[in-house]
């Protein structure tokens, strides 16, 4: 009786070394699925003097092309969303429409998140969000009026790559050089959860149900034996 105690815990300890193998795969896929595609999507890269702000030309912000913007930096009694510093679409300089974007990598047919956070400096604020592929088709396109002002919203979306470089962009809509404040702009491959293990054989989980108490009291019973 002993001996096939013994034999129980033996198979059950492969079992589970098996489904160890099987989980760090699927946590690894779950890992590499989760790198942001967005440089300095915080705008933590250009540093600025804490509770101030700062203007910036087109162009000179780390990542970011497009017109000039603004950077905050936990300024007026408003805090970043993420790490301390944000982004002021409508900024100093030309008083009309501003517009930043920045083109990331993508494989065709792979769904990716995309997530940021708004808020707004005054009533009346509203931009546009697009993506679109590297032959200009649109993936994905919405206006946001819906701004909370100095109160930090969020926002979740998925679009399907079509090429394999995608551009995010972000457009004011209301001119002049106040507002629209976005923070923490991250896009990620969606996760994909398969993942194969060759010559790997796993039990079903009623089957582990039952082993588990078996292998438990084997233990004891070797323990006892001693």
């Amino acid at each position: 009786m002993v001996n096939y105690f013994i034999e129980l815990n033996v198979v059950l300890e492969k079992y589970m070394s098996k489904w160890l193998a099987v989980l760090s795969l699927v946590l690894g896929v779950s890992t590499s699925a989760h790198a942001n595609l967005i440089l300095n999507g915080s705008f933590e890269n250009n540093d600025i003097k804490s509770n101030s702000w700062k203007a910036f030309t087109a162009g000179t912000v780390d990542g970011w092309s497009g017109t000039n913007m603004e950077l905050w930096d936990n300024f007026d009694r408003f805090n970043a969303f993420d790490g301390s510093q944000y982004a002021e679409l409508n900024a100093n300089g030309n008083g009309g429409r501003y517009s930043i974007f920045q083109s990331f990598s993508t494989e065709v047919d792979m769904t990716y998140d995309v997530s940021f956070a708004y808020a707004a400096r005054r009533k009346g604020e509203s931009f546009q969000l697009d993506i679109f592929s590297d032959t200009d088709s649109v993936l994905f396109s919405q206006v946001f009026d819906d701004h909370a002002i100095k109160s930090w919203s969020e926002f979740y979306g998925d679009f399907v790559a079509q090429t394999t470089l995608t551009t995010i962009r972000f457009s004011t809509i209301n001119t002049g050089t106040y507002g629209n404040f976005v923070d923490d702009i991250v896009v990620t491959a969606a996760p994909r959860f398969s993942a194969s293990v060759s010559g790997v054989s796993v039990p079903e989980p009623a089957s582990l149900a039952v082993l588990l108490p078996l292998a438990a009291f084997a233990l004891i019973r070797r323990r006892k034996n001693r």
